[in-house]
């Protein structure tokens, strides 16, 4: 029953974000950074906002609902926020701090923090593309 109120939902939300999202392509921007039509499209940003939060909500209860039920399944997971965390760390002690004048005024903390980001991205993408590989592989040799 939850299950089946969680995928009715979560359709729900992505219907809408999408018909958000088409709305809010609408917006112009003018060159000095200024909206030339900021009527109501300023609301459709707003209203995406707000479900994001309300998904983020919902992530996490299920996530606690999860772990009540049946603790042992949140052990994956809990596996799998570790290792990210762990890429996340290594990713930032190994970016660099660097702020070159055509970054505009971003301090050294924000220049390391993209830096780190963006080589966690690269990081997780590289491990995902690979086990994609390795399921299709190892589906085939079966």
């Amino acid at each position: 029953m939850f299950q089946k109120v969680n995928q009715i939902g979560m359709f729900a939300f992505m219907g809408i974000g999408l018909i958000l999202m088409v709305l809010t392509m609408g917006i112009e921007v003018a060159e000095d950074g200024s909206c030339m039509n900021c009527g109501i499209e300023g609301s459709f940003i707003g209203m995406s906002y707000i479900l994001l939060g309300i998904s983020i909500i919902a992530a996490l209860a299920g996530t606690v609902m999860t772990a009540v039920s049946d603790p042992k399944k949140m052990m994956g997971t809990g596996i799998g926020i570790g290792a990210m965390i762990v890429v996340f760390f290594v990713s930032y002690l190994i970016s660099s701090d660097e702020v070159l004048e055509s970054y505009g005024d971003i301090t050294a903390s924000t220049s390391q923090m993209v830096g780190a980001g963006l080589i966690t991205f690269y990081i997780l993408l590289i491990l995902a593309v690979l086990s994609i590989i390795y399921a299709s592989v190892s589906r085939m040799l079966k």
